[in-house]
């Protein structure tokens, strides 16, 4: 093995050099209403109902007096605000009990939508918010439900698939639009509060009688996703099988990582990279790429090795990356351990 990076082909598969990227920080909590408000009420209400929530304390809104609908919102608490482009993808959540919705004495039914404001301006521009329709609330009454969205995409600048911008108007359908100059990431980064409410962008409400209740409303990151897959054939070293694994969704401009585990330490090795398997012998093994990339690197003093890349955009859905490590290694058979070849597939 050599110290150099060898290239047998060089097509989009550069991906592959180590890029640095800053780690993507995430906010989690979840609000019971056992402590306390923690900043959350309904309509300004925040006064804790011990019994009869989802299992047990709960806000309920049964204000007598009409009002127009009502806001589940806070404006304080810190894990549900600020920038979430450094938040990273979330899914924000709440429990909804309706006793019921009037209208004159008649049930009706109102929708619930989640936003997301920035009170201040960006720029020249406006404040924004976005918003998310998560459900019709009916007016006859209906048990605890949890309703919920995610925040996805978060350095894109258009809207993801059901997200709709509002603090301007179109002058052609009267309909809610972001603000010339906002965008879908400028308006998370900067979020001050936010609201599961019924007062949808868009629309006039008259007097309406409330009795409902909210419980655990939560923001908590989503779970790691990856396009990878453990394809075995590995040959053991001195520690048994070194382990190599892939993050990320190999999805065009995301983060993703290649990280090798249990293999000899300070030692020699090589990725091999190819976009097809065929595998062949190779040091008393299975060598499964095809290789279009071998990057000649070396394990660090606890024998791991990260590999982190962004993957480039226009790779077509369904394109296979494989993957496997070789380690210079005298307790291998042949003084050379394998890593398990590992399976990459594009979305």
């Amino acid at each position: 093995m050599t110290n150099t990076l060898t290239r047998l082909a060089a097509p989009a598969l550069l991906l592959v050099a180590a890029v640095a990227t800053p780690a993507i920080g995430q906010n989690s909590a979840s609000v019971g209403f056992d402590a306390g408000s923690e900043g959350w009420s309904i309509n300004g209400l925040n006064a804790i109902t011990p019994t009869g929530g989802n299992p047990a304390e709960h806000v309920r809104w049964n204000n007598p007096v009409d009002t127009f609908g009502i806001s589940a919102r806070t404006s304080t608490h810190a894990a549900f605000l600020g920038d979430y482009t450094a938040k990273g993808e979330v899914t924000l959540s709440i429990d909804m009990k309706v006793n019921f919705i009037t209208f004159f004495g008649s049930p009706v039914p109102r929708n619930l939508v989640v936003e997301l404001f920035d009170d201040d301006p960006f720029g020249a521009a406006p404040p924004a918010q976005v918003w998310f329709p998560l459900t019709t609330l009916q007016g006859s009454g209906q048990d605890w439900m949890t309703f919920s969205t995610t925040v996805t995409d978060v350095f894109s600048d258009t809207l993801p698939d059901g997200w709709r911008g509002a603090g301007d108007e179109d002058p052609m359908t009267f309909e809610p639009i972001l603000p010339a100059g906002r965008t879908w990431t400028n308006v998370l980064a900067g979020v001050d509060r936010i609201e599961f409410t019924t007062f949808e962008p868009g629309f006039f409400f008259g007097f309406t009688n409330f009795d409902v209740s909210m419980d655990n409303v939560s923001i908590q990151p989503l779970p790691p996703q990856t396009a990878w897959s453990d394809e075995g054939d590995a040959l053991a070293g001195v520690f048994g099988d070194p382990a190599l694994t892939g993050t990320g969704t190999l999805a065009g401009m995301t983060v993703n990582s290649v990280d090798l585990s249990n293999a000899a330490t300070s030692a020699p090795m090589a990725l091999f990279i190819g976009f097809a398997s065929n595998p062949v012998s190779f040091k008393g093994g299975t060598l499964v790429p095809v290789p279009n990339l071998i990057l000649s690197t070396s394990t660090d003093g606890g024998g791991n090795l990260a590999v982190p890349f962004v993957m480039p955009a226009g790779a077509p859905a369904g394109a296979e990356l494989w993957v496997q490590a070789a380690i210079l290694d005298g307790a291998a058979v042949a003084g050379v351990s394998l890593s398990n070849a590992i399976l990459g597939v594009t979305p």
